[in-house]
């Protein structure tokens, strides 16, 4: 029985859809295989806005005094209150995957939000690419928190949550595999109030930093 060009090519195509097939199959055999949870959501920086005080930069670099926008600033966290945009916190989580197979899968990509309550909803990124390896694997996942009016509704959250499509494959440079994820977790008044202290500090102690640094002489 003689084969044309074409039923040679046709059984190639076929062989090859048949082979990544099996490969979807078993990044998805894996991938059942695999928990996620989330833990530590933790503010690790906070960045001023440069533009905060522009208008007082001159009398600031010329007075060992702060500038009355500092101290009515200074006085307005302290009661609570926010007009303006004063800057970004820098929050991380860690995402626990646990997986019971015996084989490992590329993180090829990561696309996710954090939302916190209704308050806010935050694009979510991958620290560092990785490999989902058996047993338990910790990845780092960060975004951006405008310190805005907001910051002080943060203790009035009771849940958060991380929604996205982690995608894998079986080789660094394999077919994908999505595994849609829905994650949600209780937080407790005592983590949120952390989170309040840490970004109003770290806020403060920015603040300070630059008018102590704009009253020293250069070295």
């Amino acid at each position: 029985m003689k084969f044309s060009k074409f039923n040679i090519f046709l059984c190639i195509a076929l062989l090859l859809a048949s082979c990544a097939t099996v490969r979807k199959l078993s990044a998805a055999d894996i991938l059942s295989n695999t928990k996620l949870e989330v833990a530590n959501l933790t503010v690790d920086s906070v960045a001023v806005n440069p533009n905060l005080f522009e208008s007082a930069s001159a009398s600031l670099a010329s007075s060992l005094l702060p500038n009355p926008q500092v101290v009515t600033l200074v006085q307005n966290l302290a009661r609570g209150i926010i007009e303006q945009e004063l800057g970004k916190a820098y929050l991380s989580a860690e995402i626990i995957a646990t997986s019971k197979d015996k084989d490992s899968l590329w993180v090829r990509s990561f696309t996710a939000t954090l939302s916190l309550d209704t308050i806010m909803e935050l694009p979510l990124t991958i620290k560092d690419s990785s490999v989902l390896a058996p047993g338990t694997n910790r990845f780092v996942v960060t975004t951006l928190f405008p310190i805005d009016k907001r910051l002080f509704a943060l203790r009035d959250v009771t849940h958060y949550r991380i929604k996205g499509v982690l995608q894998v494959a079986l080789k660094a440079d394999g077919e994908t595999v999505p595994l849609d994820f829905d994650i949600e977790r209780k937080i407790t008044p005592e983590e949120v109030r952390a989170l309040e202290d840490r970004a109003r500090e770290t806020l403060l102690n920015g603040i300070v930093n630059d008018w102590v640094g704009a009253i020293l002489p250069n070295k």
